[in-house]
């Protein structure tokens, strides 16, 4: 054996030797509760933990169940208002914050305002919402309502929960997605603006012609991004509305989560959750060759 093959063989020890640690960690904490859980699903575990062999009665019994269809509607229309309402208050913010407002001290300090729902943690900001929108006559919304309407108490959170728990989670969505953005809007080389304004072009023929199409990968990214998180993100919903009234805003995720942990059915919950990781594999394939054939169209000589 050669001196050179012996370093090589020497450096790759010592990489794996520093990456053993990350691989364990990774292993435990990722790894292995996949399958687990892909183990889980085929079972009929439940509080007794024993564990029975059942094949494929679990995906038989989710889709017997008539509360399915409901759950399966409620996920595709929170997933696609929450991400069509986030989106376009994502661009407004970042278009307002970085190209109508020059001055980046103002700018900056109105994206810090708006950064405080994401880095607000999930407990907190949700108590905060129940307690805005208290039943009572002494929440702050309904005194509110009651100064300006003369209106009684409304009970929000029973009477609109889907609003109000798409609402709850674009204010702690918006910031990420207007960081980005902002970031993009300032990489456009300000030639671009000046010949438009010379060629006589409005503001909003800027945006449309010339920000916009700058920001469509950025706007792909976000999409996905915020796909995978709303569907397997429940946190929020549990802790205002528990899915409820009734099973209103009872989403994919947070039915796994019931089945699992409220129910103590954790085959079945476990069932429930792979076929959502089913789902999001899906998604992120049919975007990945999406993606591969919009690159082939901007360049055809793209391999």
């Amino acid at each position: 054996m050669t001196d050179k093959k012996k370093n090589s063989i020497k450096r790759n020890l010592q990489a794996y030797g520093f990456l053993t640690p990350f691989l364990v960690l990774v292993s435990l904490l990722y790894i292995l509760p996949a399958i687990l859980t892909v183990v889980m699903a085929f079972t009929d575990l439940d509080s007794a933990f024993i564990w029975e062999f059942a094949g494929l009665k679990n995906f038989r019994k989710i889709f017997r169940d008539p509360n399915t269809i409901v759950i399966i509607r409620n996920t595709v229309l929170y997933v696609v208002i929450t991400i069509a309402i986030t989106i376009c208050m994502q661009l407004f913010l970042a278009i307002m914050t970085t190209y109508f407002i020059r001055d980046e001290r103002k700018g900056n300090f109105f994206k810090a305002l708006v950064m405080i729902p994401m880095i607000t943690p999930t407990v907190v900001y949700s108590v905060l919402w129940i307690w805005l929108l208290d039943a009572s006559e002494n929440g702050v919304a309904n005194q509110l309502l009651h100064r300006f309407t003369n209106m009684g108490p409304v009970n929000w959170i029973a009477e609109y929960p889907f609003q109000v728990v798409v609402f709850a989670q674009v204010l702690t969505s918006v910031a990420y997605g207007m960081t980005i953005y902002s970031s993009a809007i300032k990489s456009i080389p300000e030639n671009q603006f000046r010949a438009a304004r010379v060629d006589g072009a409005g503001e909003w023929e800027i945006i449309r012609q010339i920000i916009l199409p700058n920001l469509k990968p950025h706007i792909s990214f976000i999409i996905l991004w915020e796909s995978l998180g709303l569907l397997t993100n429940y946190t929020a919903i549990l802790l205002i509305t528990d899915g409820g009234p009734g099973i209103q805003t009872e989403v994919w995720a947070l039915s796994a989560y019931h089945k699992a942990f409220g129910n103590l059915e954790y085959g079945y919950g476990a069932a429930i959750s792979l076929l959502l990781i089913v789902v999001v594999a899906f998604i992120m394939f049919l975007i990945t060759i999406l993606s591969g054939k919009n690159k082939k169209e901007v360049n055809p000589n793209a391999k």
